[in-house]
């Protein structure tokens, strides 16, 4: 029953957006906002470089034989949902600390349609025997372009994702570069400039394996040539030619 005079309360309206007057709720907004786990001023841009910074050790522990396939997986996999710096740091803190590259002079576009003449002008000499060039992928894309080699041996490690070495601009060193690949479900493109001899020997297993018809596979003779070999699994190795 209402009382004459009394005020009827004015019901509140579903859906209307109640004012903060809670002071403990305010300080613990406030607190929790300072923690790394909550913050977003990291770059993302930053966290991409850092990602693929840890990848790229843990690839090299993983052909260095430092720590085991599976152990590389599960880093992997943690590395690739990690958006804290620390968390990429606790992934490589045990790890060996890579040896650096040696500088790479800047290629010569005047003689690189004629790689046997390359190879014994210029030398090249300082990428026999370097630090391989390790490179790996889990669920994402992968791509070497420009001068990037920088020794005569590379490992790519691939899993349900996709790698590109495109050679076409990298300086060569005489004699064989060998390329080692490990593709799990994904794939892995070579492109070598016309004229390049490239020797394939990957096995496939539920997977392919192959050289484009325009690739030229006869290394007798030749001053510098390029040596795949790995294993593929339920994925795809394709070595082609662009000019």
């Amino acid at each position: 029953m209402v009382q004459v005079g009394s005020k009827t309360p004015t019901p509140k309206r579903v859906g209307a957006r109640v004012p903060e007057t809670d002071p403990y709720r305010s300080q613990w907004r406030n607190r929790m906002s300072t923690q790394p786990a909550f913050r977003e001023d990291h770059d993302s841009r930053d966290i991409e470089a850092l990602r693929q910074r840890t990848i790229d050790t843990l690839t090299e522990a993983f052909a260095s034989d430092a720590i085991t396939l599976e152990e590389y997986e599960r880093r992997a996999a943690l590395a690739s949902a990690a958006f804290r710096p620390a968390a990429f740091d606790e992934l490589v803190l045990d790890l060996p600390v890579p040896r650096p590259a040696k500088p790479n002079p800047a290629p010569s576009r005047a003689s690189r349609r004629d790689y046997d003449r390359a190879a014994a002008a210029t030398g090249n000499h300082d990428l026999i025997g370097a630090t391989p060039v390790t490179t790996g992928c889990v669920m994402g894309d992968r791509s070497l372009v420009g001068n990037w080699l920088t020794s005569d041996h590379v490992s790519a490690f691939t899993v349900m994702g996709s790698t590109k070495l495109d050679l076409r601009d990298a300086d060569l060193p005489p004699g064989p570069v060998k390329i080692e690949v490990f593709t799990l479900m994904g794939e892995t493109k070579i492109i070598v400039p016309p004229g390049l001899p490239v020797r394939l020997s990957a096995f496939a297993f539920m997977g392919e394996s192959r050289a484009d018809r325009d690739v030229n596979q006869q290394v007798r003779g030749a001053q510098t040539w390029i040596e795949i070999s790995g294993f593929v699994m339920m994925g795809d190795l394709r070595v082609r030619v662009l000019g």
